[in-house]
Order: structure tokens, then C-alpha cells, then sequence
């Protein structure tokens, strides 16, 4: 097997300007063509997720890649975008899943998304393997996403022959390990956009389920670890 290697572009060879530029740069071309259904995935009895399905013709005799984003992040993430389309003209068909709440979908579930809900991965992973018939599925994640697909594919093991193998990219295995790299200086941007993205969706989800989430304190909230 012959090693890839990655090589950023020279004007992108710093960590940070790398993680930033799609932030503010817009890919042109990501999706065009695809064609696109919405579909809403029970994975519990009171919660459901929101999927982007995206069929090539003949699609049952296709393998199948159901991705999954990182933390606050969607299906519309530039990454989930960008990877979905170069599947698609693969000839895969490319499933973008929303976590719980994620995407505008606070109100499809009375709960919050967390690392552990390796469930609802295969939630979807079975709906698509047994409604639909799809007999080659590969999971790929990023990040809490990666976390996400390796954890399902360990539960379900060698129970499902669909399950042809998964992608994990950058999973954070070790959550108070990253999360005590994320409070480093150097990544106080980063820092700051999570417990910002996190402290709104609680004020968004909240008004949905009155009585199950209390905001009293939430304003005093600086760190991820609180």
C-alpha cells in the first residue's frame, strides 16, 4: 500500500490559518448538482435527527457514507460539505447527518448531543442497512463526530455485514485531554467559540422544554470544564 501523505497549500502551512480560512473563504461548487433529500432519523423513542441524503441512480447497489461533524458543528459545516461532494462524484452515496440539536434541530429532541451517543450512529446505520437495503456502509466522523463512528463500530462489531469500515479524522478519544488543550492560551479563539456556540444553544433549547433546563448561571460560564 502505497503512504499519502498530506501537503498543505504554502500560503496554508500554519495550523491556525488553516482552521480559519474555510471560516471565511466559501468553497464554490460544494453540493452543485447533488441531488438532495431531507430525512428525519428516529434514534429514540422522543428524539429524532435531521439527515441530508444524497442517492446516486441505482443507489442500493453503491456503497454508503454516513458522516458525521465534530462539536458545534452541522451538516452544513464546510468540512461535511466539502467531503460530501467529493464522495458523491466518487459514486458514493453520502448520507450528512445533524447531531441532536444540531443544524436547527433543538426542538426535533428533549436532550443535548454528548460524546457518548454512539446510538444514534447506529440507529441510522441500522434504518439504512434494513429499510433500505444498503449492503456496503462505510462511517466517517470528525472529531467528537470520529469519536462517534469508532465507538458505534465497536458495538456493533462483526453483527452487521453492511458495516464495511470507518474514517475517523482527528477523534477526540480522549475528551478531558483535548478539552485541557483547548484551554491553552495559544487556543483561546477556539476556546471561546465553543463555550459560546454551546452557552447559546442551551438559551435556543431551553424555551422549547420549559421546566428541563435552567439558565440561572449560565451567564457566569467561562470554560468548557465548567
Amino acid at each position: 500500500m502505497r503512504d499519502l501523505w498530506f501537503v498543505p497549500h504554502p500560503l496554508l502551512k500554519n495550523p491556525h490559518l488553516m482552521t480559519l480560512y474555510p471560516r471565511f473563504v466559501s468553497r464554490p461548487g460544494l453540493l452543485r448538482g447533488m441531488p438532495t433529500e431531507a430525512r428525519l432519523f428516529l434514534v429514540a423513542p422522543d428524539a429524532r435527527i435531521l439527515g441530508f441524503c444524497h442517492w446516486q441512480p441505482g443507489f442500493r447497489t453503491r456503497p454508503t457514507l454516513i458522516l458525521i461533524h465534530g462539536l458545534e458543528g452541522c451538516s452544513e459545516s464546510h468540512y461535511m460539505r466539502g467531503i460530501a461532494t467529493k464522495a458523491w462524484r466518487a459514486g458514493l452515496n453520502v448520507v450528512r447527518l445533524n447531531q441532536r440539536n444540531c443544524g436547527g434541530t433543538e426542538h426535533l429532541a428533549p436532550t443535548l448531543y454528548h460524546n457518548g451517543l454512539s446510538g444514534d450512529v447506529r440507529a441510522v446505520f441500522n434504518e439504512l442497512a434494513t429499510k433500505d437495503g444498503l449492503e456496503g456502509i462505510w462511517l466517517g466522523g470528525y472529531s467528537m463526530g470520529g469519536n462517534l463512528v469508532l465507538r458505534a463500530a465497536g458495538e456493533l462489531g462483526d453483527t452487521q455485514p453492511a458495516l464495511k469500515g470507518v474514517i475517523a479524522v482527528c477523534p477526540n478519544i480522549d475528551p478531558a485531554t483535548c478539552t485541557a488543550a483547548l484551554m491553552r492560551p495559544r487556543n483561546w479563539l477556539y476556546h471561546r467559540h465553543f463555550v459560546h456556540g454551546l452557552k447559546a444553544r442551551l438559551r435556543r433549547k431551553a424555551p422549547l422544554f420549559p421546566g428541563k433546563y435552567t439558565l440561572s448561571g449560565l451567564i457566569s460560564i467561562r470554560t468548557l470544564l465548567e
